[in-house]
């Protein structure tokens, strides 16, 4: 247990990372791009309750992506804008997570298999988040896998997205050993 817990530090660790370095146009659209962006004009991510997610995890059998957001939250807007607007992203969030979205200053009541709780104190006793935007990831059946807080610009999101998706977090899964060529 020990080890897995440092191996999930040290992920989490490597995200952050990741996540501090940013090119410059990385987030920015060429015009060129415009074919594109008029086919998925109209697509975005499907964000449901905490309650629902959970749910709908464990009948689909995939992973829950939880943004954790809150109204004033500025870099939460910028994830809007500019990552969780990219088709690539909303297409992968779509495709294989159940994407939850909590607002960690809401009130309203959610209910976990007859467990009530806010999702005020969902975010903040359940999963200890103390910024926004935090980003969680979950298994089907609930368990947490780990986190990651701040603005992810579009390839860092979808780095993190495809490392869950493909469950590289899984050390119990036989690999190839590396010849190193």
């Amino acid at each position: 247990m020990k080890f897995f817990r440092q191996l999930m530090l040290s992920i989490v660790f490597a995200f952050l990372a990741a996540g501090l370095v940013f090119a410059d146009g990385e987030t920015k659209k060429n015009e060129s791009d415009s074919t594109q962006k008029a086919e998925v004009n109209n697509a975005e991510i499907v964000w449901i309750s905490y309650d629902e997610g959970l749910a709908k995890a464990k009948k689909e059998n995939k992973h829950v992506f939880i943004d954790f957001t809150t109204s004033w939250c500025g870099w939460c807007k910028k994830m809007d804008k500019e990552t969780f607007s990219r088709p690539e992203v909303i297409e992968l969030v779509n495709k294989y997570f159940i994407p939850v979205q909590v607002d960690g200053d809401s009130k309203d009541t959610l209910d976990i298999e007859g467990f009530k709780i806010t999702e005020q104190n969902l975010t903040k006793s359940e999963f200890g988040v103390r910024g926004y935007p935090t980003f969680w990831f979950l298994k089907s059946d609930g368990t947490k896998l780990g986190n990651i807080s701040g603005y992810r610009d579009a390839k860092s999101m979808m780095d993190a997205l495809v490392f869950v998706k493909d469950a590289k977090y899984d050390t119990t899964k036989a690999s190839a050993p590396s010849t190193g060529k």
